[in-house]
């Protein structure tokens, strides 16, 4: 009975201390599965090179660095791209950024927007990660000491305007989580099969939340969008990530999906193509072989028959030269001989 209680009371602390750890650490989940695509897209990008294939390459290089073309990984391993100081100028700037639909079509006012959701993964992951509005979620107020793995003094909450919202707000808390959080995802990490297992287990973490006026719209990380905002930074809508995979066109995520599949369809034609041309090339050979065994054996035939004929004609001319018959004598003539 005491063996059984204090089983019991072992596993209850076992599963309050999960729970405990999965409420300490904000958006825990949805980084950890955000940074596992991207290291296993590094990997892949990294370990294929120029073996890489369309569309699967230009999905990765939307990924990694948010174009068709690529880039410098060492680049972004080195802190926060120059582009952020124009994210940051921007009106309502983390809204705008994480939170909207992308302006491709002069909406908002023709409010510029250098960066958006769904733009790559470095970008959702500065969206998912940085301290928000009075360094919203880690200003204990809250249960969480951790937002994705990091404690606050390693996400800048001590630094400047203490957390990313508005206009001009935030740098420092920026730059802190590209270098802590960010570049720890920009390394090699997994193995071929790596990537689609990741992507499945991200977009798993996506939940369906209407935001910015929008009924098909998902979110990852906490926080409660409404029919004009998003992902502010706020304590009500979060530091998150809305996303709009039908409307923003080239969504990394969605983007990267369509390509892994489309690579499994090549590489799979591939591997039926080259087993066709082995199979074709084992015909030929063996074709071949039959031709020379063939060949082998008419030769054979037609030195024997000659070779037969001269060995006759020796005997002939052997008889005709001695003038003893190389044969035994008839009976008749040892008949004769007994005779006499």
């Amino acid at each position: 009975m005491m063996k059984f209680l204090f089983f019991l009371v072992v596993v209850i602390l076992g599963v309050a201390n999960g729970t405990a750890d999965q409420g300490n650490d904000h958006n825990g989940a949805e980084h950890k599965a955000l940074c596992h695509v991207l290291k296993a897209a590094v990997h892949e990008w990294e370990s294929k090179g120029d073996g890489l294939l369309e569309p699967l390459k230009t999905a990765l290089h939307r990924t990694i660095f948010g174009n068709e073309t690529g880039g410098s990984l060492e680049t972004l391993r080195n802190g926060l791209p120059k582009v952020y100081d124009d994210v940051l100028g921007g009106a309502d700037s983390r809204n705008m950024a994480c939170g909207q639909v992308r302006n491709a079509g002069g909406d908002y006012y023709n409010v510029h927007q250098p960066r958006w959701s769904g733009h790559s993964a470095p970008h959702d992951l500065v969206c998912l990660c940085t301290l928000g509005n009075n360094s919203w979620p880690l200003n204990d107020t809250q249960k969480a000491t951790t937002l994705c793995g990091q404690e606050k003094s390693a996400l800048g909450a001590e630094k400047g305007t203490n957390g990313w919202s508005a206009m001009n707000t935030g740098k420092e808390q920026m730059e802190a989580t590209w270098g802590s959080v960010v570049v720890q995802c920009l390394e090699s990490g997994g193995n071929e099969n790596s990537l689609k297992e990741a992507l499945k287990s991200f977009t798993g973490k996506l939940v369906h939340k209407p935001g910015g006026g929008y009924s098909n719209s998902k979110q990852l990380g906490e926080g409660d969008p409404d029919e004009v905002f998003a992902c502010t930074g706020s304590s009500i809508k979060g530091v998150c990530v809305e996303y709009y995979p039908t409307l923003t066109a080239h969504t990394w995520w969605v983007d990267l999906d369509k390509a892994i599949e489309e690579d499994h369809q090549i590489q799979k034609e591939r591997e039926e193509e080259q087993r066709r041309r082995q199979q074709e090339d084992s015909e030929k050979k063996e074709t071949a072989q039959e031709a020379v065994l063939k060949s082998t054996h008419t030769i054979t035939n037609q030195t024997e028959a000659p070779n037969k004929d001269k060995l006759h004609e020796s005997m002939r001319k052997l008889n005709l030269t001695s003038g003893t018959p190389i044969s035994k004598p008839s009976s008749w003539l040892l008949s004769v001989v007994f005779l006499f």
